[in-house]
């Protein structure tokens, strides 16, 4: 009896002993800390299109969307269609404490939900040779798209984010929140 009791209580303790196994790495195994963000991002270019700009909040990027400038863009809308031609500079942020070695930027046009598919352009920053220390901002040039889509009710908006964020060690794709409304706003 001692031994049955004996053996009972070691395999009691076997098993309720915390094995050596490695738990899972916490949600952000990217390891930055971010920064606050510095201020909403100031956009430039003629007043028809800047009104239709959506720079999309990304509170956990690493990266952020300072400014941008669409000086020589212009998206024409009619019969529920559109033609657009996008020319853009963007300045963006390293926030992180961490340094980026390249940032992809998503800059396209959407008709309905901001979510869905629409004609545009990606960037890629800061290049093979470089890359973008904590803190500093750089300036990128690009949105040489030109292209057409439906536009349902002859509204578009002009969506700008950050795509995806690589690191030393890994890359980052930063969550979007999307509004459920956008002012509808016609182009013209």
């Amino acid at each position: 009896m001692k031994y049955l009791v004996s053996w009972a209580g070691i395999f009691f303790v076997t098993l309720t002993t915390p094995t050596s196994v490695q738990q899972p790495q916490h949600g952000d195994s990217c390891g930055f800390a971010i920064s606050a963000s510095t201020s909403k991002p100031t956009i430039t270019g003629p007043e028809e299109f800047t009104a239709l700009v959506h720079v999309v909040e990304q509170p956990d990027s690493p990266v952020e969307i300072v400014a941008a400038d669409f000086k020589d863009s212009w998206v024409a809308v009619a019969n529920e269609q559109f033609t657009e031609r996008l020319r853009c500079t963007l300045k963006i942020r390293n926030r992180s404490d961490q340094w980026i070695r390249r940032v992809s930027i998503m800059v396209y046009v959407a008709s309905g939900s901001l979510e869905g598919s629409g004609v545009g352009s990606g960037l890629e920053a800061p290049g093979r040779a470089q890359n973008l220390a904590p803190g500093q901002e750089v300036e990128m040039q690009g949105c040489s798209s030109g292209g057409h889509g439906s536009a349902a009710g002859n509204h578009v908006r002009i969506v700008v984010f950050v795509g995806r964020v690589d690191l030393d060690d890994c890359f980052y794709v930063p969550s979007k929140r999307y509004p459920r409304q956008v002012a509808a706003v016609a182009a013209g």
